[in-house]
């Protein structure tokens, strides 16, 4: 029995060895290339935006400018707060008003159409007494977010605070700087599960050439260990997979989920606490529109303001019924793939029913 015993576990341990032997040997990847970034990408909203110390980027002041693209041309407005169009607001609410503050990316921000054309300002338009100040900027990404409505959204009283993601948003909260030489702000997850916030005050433009996606999941001594073995990798991905037929695990395991969704959380703790209501908007890529599947990081995020109790916007299901009566160009910029006129319109109404069911309007 005992001879049986030692040999039956030599047998696996030897097993595991050559297991793990091959496959390393399948997975081995090549190494990160070392050399510094030095090659930066020249993007249109240069003319309008400058250094922020704590966002890495932000609009100029009183700034009036023109993105030239694809053949048409947009004039672009801040005003003397940096905000999107041309209206002025104070950090004291107006009485008997209403107000929003939209935090966001280029998406939020309305590019390729006009000041009075995107969400907010067509809100404001038709509710007199609503205030929706646009703090969307191209180029955010979640921890950007988060960090703005810290910087500048939270001093502005909101009722409601709608945040507006875009599923890349999430990749690039994984950077510590811009493909166009700008650093920023970015959060990794200590091993407690703690968000740590790195990079402020932000380096000035083009200091930063090395480590464009640092670490943002830390590691005990024993995870560390335990990820060099490719045994324990191809086990534990089991694992995933069998939490997420079961529901256990969100949909999306990468790490930048795990991050951003660490992010998004913090983020609706902090408007909850300022006495404000979060409003989560999924941005669908144009992508989700033409096809009737849901994406990993869509469910995730379906999944996450369900657990959170937190008030969703989804569009996505409107835009692909309107887009199936018309074409995706009317609601899509062609080869641009921002939302047209009328697709800001359409996430206007469905804002304007949430607050109407909210009884803000």
């Amino acid at each position: 029995m005992k001879k049986n015993i030692a040999l039956a576990f030599f047998s696996i341990t030897f097993a595991l060895i050559v297991l793990e032997i091959v496959l390393r040997a399948l997975t081995q990847r090549l190494a990160q290339p070392t050399d510094p970034k030095t090659n930066w990408a020249i993007v249109p909203e240069r003319v309008w935006t400058e250094y922020h110390p704590v966002l890495g980027w932000f609009h100029q002041k009183n700034k009036k400018a023109f993105l030239k693209k694809n053949g048409f041309e947009i004039e672009v407005n801040t005003n003397s707060q940096g905000f999107r169009g041309s209206r002025e607001y104070t950090i004291q609410k107006p009485p008997q008003s209403k107000r929003l503050v939209v935090l966001g990316d280029s998406f939020v921000f309305g590019w390729a159409v006009h000041d009075d054309e995107t969400f907010s300002s067509i809100l404001e338009q038709r509710y007199k007494n609503l205030e929706a100040i646009n703090l969307g900027v191209a180029g955010f990404g979640i921890d950007q977010i988060l960090m703005s409505y810290r910087a500048i959204g939270q001093k502005f009283t909101a009722d409601v605070v709608v945040i507006g993601i875009f599923s890349e948003d999430f990749w690039r909260s994984t950077r510590s700087f811009s493909d166009s030489g700008y650093a920023k702000p970015y959060f990794s997850l200590t091993p407690s599960g703690e968000l740590k916030l790195n990079n402020v005050p932000v380096p000035k433009q083009f200091e930063l050439k090395y480590n464009q996606f640092p670490e943002i999941i830390h590691r005990t001594p024993l995870e560390r260990w335990l990820i060099q073995s490719a045994v324990y990798r191809t086990l534990k991905s089991g694992f995933i997979r069998l939490g997420k037929n079961l529901g256990w695990i969100d949909p999306d395991s990468t790490e930048e989920w795990i991050l951003g969704r660490a992010i998004l959380n913090q983020l609706i703790q902090e408007i909850r606490q300022n006495h404000s209501t979060p409003i989560l908007l999924i941005i669908p890529p144009h992508r989700w529109c033409l096809g009737k599947k849901y994406e990993s990081i869509h469910k995730s995020l379906l999944r996450f303001a369900e657990r959170e109790k937190i008030e969703l916007i989804d569009p996505t299901e409107p835009l692909r019924e309107a887009i199936s009566h018309s074409q995706l160009a009317d609601y899509y910029i062609q080869d641009d793939w921002h939302w047209t006129v009328k697709g800001h319109a359409l996430v206007s109404n469905l804002i304007a029913d949430r607050l109407k069911k909210l009884g803000l309007l």
